[in-house]
């Protein structure tokens, strides 16, 4: 049988390893975590085939509950184990009076759990010791391949709880991913330099575009391209609509669907920009051809930011129907 980490890397297409996101050690997390949901999740007819029994004595009086569900306690009377009833702690003063008609008695002992402790009375001996049956929850490793006390019906939700888990953690990575920032800032960069040539147009010794009147004017071609381009801009990190909705604050925000907005809208200021261009080009300024490679290398940048917002919607997506299908499973071995 598969390893619970390679079975994880089939329902998620994630590689994991000791520095991936997540680690193999996150896995064996996610992977604990899940038994015990699943474990706690089941009807306590179930539980109780899941249970683990802690004897106390002379050497152990009490029983450290941490957070374990009990489900019996027992004490024996010297003849047979006898069940213990659950009081209020408060009520302890009480049935160790041997006057009170709730005082506890080798035949009907009790028990009580007060900060974390379960005690029982009677306290419990070497000849008359006590038993505690708790739920038992496994520890589960990314390299196992079963677990040992649980429900086999059940055990395929584990490795899907950990994929659910092992995708929040790599889209988390992803959305945070100092790359996507650093290709964005390389957007807006070109975008700039593209900016500074067009405006190196007005310069009578530079430009072949002296005449003012040829590239300020309304009808003026550059004047579209530079209307464009900062239009691009603005949608990248120019604060419009908002500043938490152009594409730096929305890729902040780990916004995918307005980053992707953003930087469609962009594209297309892009693409008018260069239709324009086409029209000047055949006058043979230079410049106009630097902006070209500017363009270039924006259309790049923004390419490459969208590659990766295709995999986080990827991951998503598969986060999405893992989540059903698992909450379907917790139905099914719930009974419900």
């Amino acid at each position: 049988m598969a390893t619970f980490e390679a079975q994880v890397e089939a329902l998620t297409s994630l590689s994991i390893d000791g520095s991936s996101s997540p680690t193999q050690t996150e896995l064996t997390q996610f992977l604990t975590d899940g038994a015990k949901e699943i474990l706690t999740s089941l009807p306590d007819s179930k539980k109780a085939l899941y249970t683990t029994s802690n004897d106390l004595n002379s050497s152990s009086v009490s029983y450290t509950v941490l957070g374990s569900e009990i489900f019996s306690v027992t004490r024996d009377d010297g003849t047979i184990n006898q069940p213990c009833r659950r009081i209020p702690a408060e009520l302890n003063g009480r049935v160790r009076d041997t006057d009170d008609m709730m005082a506890a008695t080798t035949t009907d002992p009790v028990y009580y759990v007060i900060n974390n402790v379960l005690v029982v009375v009677p306290e419990p001996s070497n000849s008359n010791n006590a038993q505690v049956n708790v739920l038992s929850y496994p520890s589960v490793a990314f390299g196992d391949s079963v677990i040992a006390k649980f429900p086999d019906e059940a055990e395929y939700l584990v490795p899907m709880y950990a994929s659910i888990k092992s995708l929040q953690n790599a889209l988390a990575e992803k959305a945070s991913n100092s790359d996507m920032s650093t290709a964005i800032a390389a957007v807006k960069s070109a975008v700039e330099a593209a900016a500074t040539t067009i405006a190196s147009f007005t310069s009578t010794t530079e430009s072949v575009f002296g005449d003012e009147d040829t590239f300020l004017t309304n009808n003026s071609q550059l004047t579209r391209v530079k209307d464009a381009l900062d239009k691009a801009q603005e949608t990248i990190t120019g604060n419009l609509p908002s500043s938490t909705t152009d594409a730096r604050g929305a890729q902040g925000n780990e916004d995918v669907e307005l980053v992707t907005s953003a930087l469609n809208i962009a594209q297309t200021e892009i693409q008018r920009a260069q239709v324009h261009l086409s029209e000047w080009n055949a006058i043979g300024d230079m410049r106009i051809k630097q902006v070209q490679v500017n363009l270039s290398k924006m259309d790049g940048y923004i390419k490459e930011v969208q590659t990766r917002l295709s995999i986080i919607g990827f991951l998503e997506r598969q986060q999405a129907k893992l989540q059903a299908d698992y909450e379907k499973g917790i139905q099914i071995v719930r009974g419900g």
